[in-house]
């Protein structure tokens, strides 16, 4: 049985089938109306506006129609569609009637929901402090951070102040950047948070992590060859492909204790072949380099320069994420925050030595993360849950089992800014940073 797409017809008042609908009438354009979505939160939703595509000279685009009555935009369609037909899509273009910017960008694209967060009243509510002891940039103030997502894409952003009004209008302008111009553009333009995880040792895992911030000064040339090394210092090289993630861990080793020396690349390729010609004490590569993955990467170096040590870390969007990318299958599990200024701990007491071999290596490593169970188990991961009061003790017991702020101010009777609050306390009594990292402690008494 063949299926045949029903005729567009009109009706008269009597509502008897008349004659095809033309493309110059509403009519044709009523049958041809949908609705886009898009993601949030994992959460596929409709945008209230109507959408319709229109083809002419074999161009074919998708136009959104800013009434949501659907008469009304079958009308606004076909005005669009005779203005294509009569002056092309240059002069339609021109007109300003088929490219919005700003916030109508942002409401013909996604609704009235994305046009709401293109205000800074908005941001307000949403901003967040990451007090991280780890971070020089907020140690000494609580500067005001904003998650962002959009198109299934998210990150943290440093505000640069802790003024709640103008981290909110620097926040909305951040939004308005990357609806406007796309998520590389505000990349370039904005430092982000990220977390980097250095892959010490895969069975049993054992994985430092520490959160960066990126740089946003663009650099003269994309490769920063290796200085002249003066005697004692110890030379590093950074194998990154994005810029702003370079320059930051440059400037990290750069300022740790132990006379460190940074140069960066942005390629595999170009690593190897510098330190096939003037080999480092240690070669920094991102896993995910676009011409070598990890392993690949290992296997070269260790062919051209077999006595530089190789180190990979991944980047995440946080902590979070970063547990759940975890792999699996390892017989045990050591993950250790670290500040920017110690994430060569586990190398210090061989890197620069003039004969180092992996078994040496290896052991420094396993040494470091067995002083770091040691230290664990003599401070009492326990203890530290003492320190919290009975509400902060109800409030983490939720928090363990996945309730969100909301559900818990409704179980416990309180405003969710009092929530907020207590969630605050906990994390500073016990020391962590996140959610995750609470429930870890607390499921550790």
């Amino acid at each position: 049985m063949s299926k045949k797409r029903p005729s567009i017809t009109g009706r008269d008042a009597s509502g008897r089938r008349g004659r095809a609908a033309s493309k110059w009438e509403p009519t044709y354009w009523r049958l041809r109306l949908f609705k886009n979505t898009y993601t949030h939160h994992r959460r596929r939703y409709r945008t209230r506006n109507w959408c319709v595509k229109i083809q002419h000279l074999g161009q074919r685009r998708t136009l959104s129609l800013r009434p949501g009555n659907a008469a009304q935009a079958a009308a606004e369609a076909c005005a669009l569609y005779r203005r294509i037909m009569t002056e092309g899509w240059d002069k339609a273009d021109a007109a300003g009637k088929l490219s919005l910017r700003g916030t109508e960008r942002a409401r013909a694209v996604l609704g009235d929901d994305c046009a709401e967060r293109s205000d800074s009243g908005y941001w307000k509510e949403r901003l967040i402090h990451r007090h991280y002891h780890s971070l020089p940039q907020t140690e000494s103030s609580r500067e005001l951070f904003v998650r962002i997502q959009h198109e299934e894409t998210s990150y943290c952003f440093p505000l640069g102040t802790t003024e709640r009004d103008a981290a909110a209008q620097r926040a909305s302008h951040l939004y308005r950047t990357i609806v406007d111009e796309g998520w590389e553009r505000a990349c370039d333009r904005f430092p982000r948070e990220l977390t980097l995880a250095f892959h010490w040792q895969e069975n049993p895992l054992a994985w430092t992590y520490t959160a960066l911030h990126t740089r946003t000064a663009p650099l003269e040339r994309d490769t920063i060859p290796a200085p002249t090394a003066p005697t004692g210092q110890l030379q590093v090289l950074i194998a990154e492909p994005d810029g702003g993630l370079r320059l930051a861990l440059a400037d990290c080793i750069n300022a740790m204790d132990g006379l460190y020396r940074a140069s960066t690349v942005a390629a595999a390729g170009e690593a190897l072949r510098l330190a096939s010609r003037q080999p480092p004490h240690l070669l920094l590569a991102n896993q995910h380099l676009v011409d070598w993955p990890g392993r690949v990467w290992l296997e070269k170096l260790r062919a051209v320069a077999p006595h530089v040590t190789g180190l990979i870390y991944s980047v995440h969007e946080d902590s979070q994420e970063l547990f759940r990318a975890t792999p699996g299958g390892a017989s045990a599990y050591l993950l250790r925050r670290t500040g920017p200024a110690q994430i060569l701990e586990p190398l210090r007491g061989v890197l620069g030595q003039p004969e180092t071999s992996p078994q040496e290596i290896a052991e420094s490593i396993w040494q470091y993360f067995q002083n770091t169970i040691t230290c664990a188990a003599n401070g009492g991961f326990a203890d530290n849950l003492t320190s919290l009061t009975q509400r902060e003790h109800e409030v983490l017991a939720l928090l363990s089992k996945g309730h969100a702020h909301k559900f818990i101010a409704a179980r416990l009777r309180l405003s969710a800014y009092t929530v907020h609050g207590h969630v605050r306390n906990i994390f500073e009594k016990l020391g962590v940073h996140n959610r995750v990292e609470a429930v870890v402690k607390y499921f550790q008494k």
